[in-house]
């Protein structure tokens, strides 16, 4: 059962990633248009800082440059999912891990949901995003410029999309771990979490409290409170 079950979300990773490569020539990416087809990054300590990261030398590319591994397996297990601050653990692919998809401007993402746990409303300025639900039960949504909300339950098999720059959440919602596979249109798509924004930056508190109506004691007790999302 374990084996059928593995091969079962390794199948709708490979309809995933199909998904994200029709979603990419769909949307135009959010980053330049590469000048060559590939760049494999250059990571080293002396390598030249530049908007992405340089090129290592084309004789130097391997197969492994534009292979990742990464999702194969639960980055924890499903107890250490639960202990994590938001029920939810993310593994995304960047050039340091995955150096072929320097210039590209992609990023995929896994994310593993305990039972109630939530990527917490958050923004990516630099990138649109799409879920694929690989396994489980999530509640998904974004809110537009007039603020509006689009949201949906999604089950295995379906897919949302998040417009570029639009505050948005996923919660598991069922009764089991879930999985979801994420194409952001960005190498560096920007994660800024609402509640690390406005409670962890130190602003002054009188904006805080006109802004949401609300009084200095719970401005102080939720700044307290509230976990870091970001870390």
């Amino acid at each position: 059962m374990a084996q059928s079950s593995s091969t079962t979300v390794l199948s709708l990773l490979f309809i995933a990633l199909c998904a994200a490569a029709s979603f990419m020539s769909a949307v135009h990416a959010a980053d330049p248009d590469p000048l060559q087809d590939y760049c494999v990054a250059d990571v080293s300590a002396n390598a030249p800082l530049l908007n992405g990261y340089a090129c290592k030398p084309r004789s130097e590319a391997t197969d492994e440059d534009f292979t990742f591994t990464g999702f194969r397996k639960a980055p924890k297990s499903d107890s250490e999912i639960a202990k994590s601050p938001t029920g939810a653990i993310a593994v995304l692919t960047t050039p340091l891990t995955y150096p072929g998809i320097n210039t590209q401007g992609i990023t995929h993402a896994r994310l593993d949901f305990a039972v109630g746990g939530v990527t917490p409303l958050h923004t990516h300025p630099r990138a649109a995003e799409t879920i694929f639900i690989l396994k489980g039960t999530v509640y998904t949504g974004f809110i537009s410029d007039d603020n509006k909300l689009f949201a949906s339950t999604l089950k295995q098999g379906d897919v949302f999309v998040f417009p570029k720059g639009l505050s948005h959440f996923q919660i598991n919602v069922g009764k089991e771990t879930a999985i979801s596979f994420n194409t952001l249109t960005s190498q560096s798509p920007g994660f800024l979490v609402t509640a690390n924004q406005i409670f962890q930056t130190n602003i002054t508190s009188a904006v805080i409290e006109k802004s949401f109506g609300i009084d200095a004691d719970l401005v102080k007790k939720l700044t307290a409170t509230v976990p870091n999302f970001a870390a």
